[in-house]
């Protein structure tokens, strides 16, 4: 009795550190995996809640910038998925590199991830990440 009462005890302290986040990566990679993975499914809504978009782009004396943006970045998802399934779909995504550098006291990242699809050869594309309020977002800048 004693040994099941400690084994479903460290059981849910590891669900609720891992809950808390303790365990999980939330740096620049994460963020660019995630994009790719909501690319290679044609989720436009989950890719666009990844995107930072500046200060230049959700100027509101230029309304349209930022619509043209999305735009832009729909049809770059919308054409790597169908891409994607052309070969087969997305068999696995592979961080090829990952740099990290400080702009201005701003944290950026390029990461670099090959897309390997299930027929077809691998291609690499390469994500611009920024570093706002603590999260890791694709920036368009």
């Amino acid at each position: 009795m004693r040994s099941i009462l400690k084994t479903l005890t460290v059981a849910g302290l590891t669900v609720g550190i891992s809950a808390c986040g303790l365990f999980s990566s939330s740096g620049p990679e994460n963020t660019a995996m995630h994009f790719v993975h909501g690319m290679a499914k044609g989720d436009i809504q989950k890719v666009d809640k990844l995107v930072y978009w500046g200060p230049e782009v959700q100027n509101p004396a230029q309304p349209y910038t930022l619509r043209l943006e999305e735009a832009k970045v729909n049809g770059y998802v919308m054409a790597t998925y169908q891409r994607l399934q052309a070969e087969g779909g997305l068999k696995e995504a592979k961080i090829v590199k990952n740099q990290r550098t400080m702009i201005h006291g701003v944290e950026h990242a390029t990461v670099i991830i090959s897309l390997i699809p299930e027929k077809g050869s691998p291609r690499n594309t390469t994500l611009q990440l920024v570093r706002r309020d603590g999260k890791w977002f694709v920036s368009v800048d």
